[in-house]
């Protein structure tokens, strides 16, 4: 549901998010409670079904904002930048929380503080968080954009008050002094209304039944941008021929563009947008995990074979 002027007094907090792990993560940290007083913006990698199901929020899509040319993306971050706050009044003094990085971040958090949430390995890479920060023509993205989108990104701006991280590697000499670390599979024995976060992600009894009975867990990626469809279906042709197809789940990414059941006919195709984190804390036993560089993968034990 999108915004209305009736439920000012009952928003308590803003979230910015474009993925799953990061919306199960917000979940876990702060409670059923503050996730359901939230307003949360949204990109593609939160499916429709999912964004039905939060009692506020609204979709800022990536996929549309990239299709437009420079003038049309120049707009649509300068118009977004300069009505926030008339359209959302909010996001001038509420918690905001969630990802600094996306395309709309700097545009609604202005010079508030955020609470950083764990995305991905980005978080983990100092020089991926450097290379966010804008030095060229930064007087001009300051004053059209906000000054976020200048001081670099993952947790590195002085805006970011805490990083939450699962401690899944190392973390950057760059943001430790801000980092707060969590336990996920803590958090998850003291969530109280379990099926509330099965609910929300669509996981079904049947979901789990199929599950169950699957042995080797394949995390695709869309790495088909850089390399080719055919080029990555090879690299997990690779793979599939290693197993008896009924033991095989395809779990794919929220961004994937490939028909996996085309490619692999006789294969369980996973294709639900939900935090592959959650198999894990759910008990999943598979034995073999493959993927090229999915987060995901540091969730399951160290007992699997990945």
């Amino acid at each position: 549901m999108n915004f209305k002027l009736g439920s000012l007094g009952k928003i308590k907090a803003v979230c910015l998010v474009d993925s799953t792990r990061s919306l199960l993560l917000y979940a876990l940290i702060y409670g059923k409670e503050q996730f359901e007083s939230t307003f949360f913006f949204v990109s593609d990698a939160i499916s429709a079904d999912v964004c039905h199901k939060l009692i506020y929020s609204k979709r800022l899509s990536r996929i549309k904002f990239n299709a437009k040319n420079f003038l049309g993306r120049f707009l649509s971050r300068y118009f977004l930048y300069h009505c926030a706050y008339f359209r959302w009044p909010f996001l001038k003094y509420i918690p905001i929380y969630g990802a600094d990085h996306l395309w709309f971040s700097s545009l609604l958090i202005k010079k508030r503080k955020i609470t950083v949430i764990e995305d991905g390995l980005a978080n983990y890479s100092e020089s991926t968080i450097k290379q966010t920060i804008i030095s060229k023509h930064s007087f001009f993205y300051r004053i059209s954009f906000g000054p976020l989108l200048c001081k670099g990104a993952y947790g590195y701006s002085d805006q970011v008050t805490h990083v939450m991280l699962t401690g899944i590697t190392t973390i950057p000499e760059c943001i430790k002094n801000k980092a707060v670390i969590v336990d996920i599979l803590d958090l998850w024995k003291a969530f109280d209304d379990k099926r509330f976060l099965l609910n929300l992600f669509g996981v079904t009894n049947s979901d789990l039944s199929i599950l169950q009975k699957k042995r080797v867990l394949i995390l695709t990626q869309p790495f088909n941008v850089d390399i080719g469809d055919e080029e990555l279906i090879k690299i997990y042709h690779s793979v599939v021929r290693k197993y008896r197809k009924e033991d095989i789940l395809i779990k794919t990414h929220p961004r994937d563009t490939i028909n996996f059941e085309t490619y692999f006919p006789g294969i369980t195709v996973y294709s639900k947008k939900i935090p592959v984190e959650l198999f894990a804390l759910l008990g999943i036993n598979f034995t073999d995990i493959y993927t090229i560089c999915s987060t995901a993968i540091f969730s399951f034990p160290d007992t699997i074979q990945k």
